[in-house]
């Protein structure tokens, strides 16, 4: 992996480049083999903060359709439990034989989630295909969303038994309620594009065709707000910034579980 020493950059499955004032992060990888990677996660949560110095108005980050996907999540989970996963044919989950990578996957979503919601800029989660548990979660973390209509966000941790990670059960309330929110978390399933619309989980459903270009555009209008005006509503607005470290605290008592 290259140093990234600008706000652009460009890394196997992984660039940034700035369109308009707006610094467009493009993710074609298996996201779980970035996040695993620790010298990648400390290079780019100091990325957030030469986004934050720049003149840059806000980021657009942009997956495709495999980036969030169940496939690479098996895979994740084959590695960290130490043994096969087949997501026809679950199993539970009942203690990691690599329980470092289990430690890892969890911190480093907190990192992230941390820096999204104290980021003073607009952030944007712009997501095709799958989107498993971990980056839902982080996908809520975001100033705003947008899919196109062949995403589904799938609620796999429930076929592993697992804890649903990546904040999702901190945020998921603040936008479906308790009641309904409970029931996803517990039963797990999955939420279709306009299920996801309905429950105002995203702010558009986008055209699969020209989903970049589209996202982009909204992405622009939304960034000719005056950033001071941003900084000061989102401070305002995310009022709870200081109860997710409580959340944390007591997520870290489940990282092997």
């Amino acid at each position: 992996m290259n140093k990234i020493k600008s706000v652009e950059f460009e890394n196997k499955g992984l660039s940034c480049t700035v369109v308009d004032d707006i610094a467009v992060l493009k993710l074609s990888c298996n996201i779980f083999d970035h996040l695993l990677n620790i010298d990648f996660d400390t290079e780019m949560l100091a990325w957030f903060d030469l986004v934050e110095q720049s003149k840059v108005k806000g980021v657009l980050s942009i997956s495709e359709s495999e980036c969030y996907g169940e496939k690479n999540y098996v895979k994740f989970l084959s590695d960290a439990s130490g043994k096969e996963i087949n997501h026809e044919h679950p199993e539970e989950i009942k203690k990691f034989a690599k329980s470092e990578i289990r430690a890892i996957e969890i911190n480093m979503l907190m990192n992230f989630i941390r820096k999204i919601i104290n980021f003073n800029k607009i952030f944007v989660s712009a997501m095709q295909g799958e989107i498993v548990t971990p980056f839902f979660g982080l996908s809520l973390a975001s100033d705003f969303r947008y899919i196109d209509s062949q995403t589904t966000f799938l609620l796999t941790h429930s076929k592993y038994s697992l804890h649903p990670s990546g904040g999702l059960p901190f945020f998921l309330p603040h936008y479906i309620g308790q009641t309904k929110s409970i029931e996803y978390l517990l039963r797990g399933g999955k939420i279709t594009s306009e299920e996801a619309l309905q429950m105002n989980i995203v702010n558009a459903v986008l055209p699969v065709n020209e989903f970049y270009e589209n996202s982009l555009n909204e992405v622009k209008n939304i960034c000719k707000l005056n950033l001071h005006f941003v900084k000061v509503t989102k401070q305002l607005s995310y009022y709870y910034r200081k109860e997710i470290n409580k959340y944390f605290d007591i997520e870290s008592n489940y990282l092997f579980s």
